[in-house]
């Protein structure tokens, strides 16, 4: 989890900062003059803009770790933590592939993603749209 951490920290911040400098200085001021202290103004006001943002980059840090197979297949050598890429892997041998298993795997592999997928689109669709929109 760690490694995976290390190596997402960077796309995720890249990718939250283009949503955070969308967001005007006048929105966090005008929650602050209406009572609001700055914690009340980030979780009133800036978070819920943000979610589309938030989902959209979690979905893509989701997917990135879910599919993953270098650092696993390097870092894992205990049967009982393998990932579902690693296991899949293993059907490939050295002068066979087990083509039924793999599908097999594949399908189940495919079902949380979709779930997720499923579950997010309205905020995927709202944060991929609003980063490309200008002013």
């Amino acid at each position: 989890m760690l490694i995976y951490t290390v190596m997402l920290i960077p796309f995720c911040t890249i990718i939250m900062s283009g949503f955070f400098q969308r967001i005007p200085n006048a929105l966090e001021e005008a929650a602050m003059m209406d009572g609001c202290s700055r914690l009340s103004a980030l979780f009133r006001v800036i978070v819920p803009i943000m979610l589309p943002g938030i989902a959209a980059t979690f979905i893509f840090a989701f997917v990135q770790c879910w599919n993953e197979l270098i650092m696993a297949v390097l870092f894992i050598d205990e049967e009982s933590v393998k990932t579902i890429p690693v296991a899949m892997n293993a059907f490939i041998k050295k002068y066979d592939i087990e083509w039924g298993a793999m599908s097999a795997a594949t399908v189940l592999s495919v079902i949380p993603t979709m779930l997720l997928f499923a579950f997010c689109q309205k905020y995927l669709v709202e944060g991929l749209t609003q980063g490309a929109v200008k002013g």
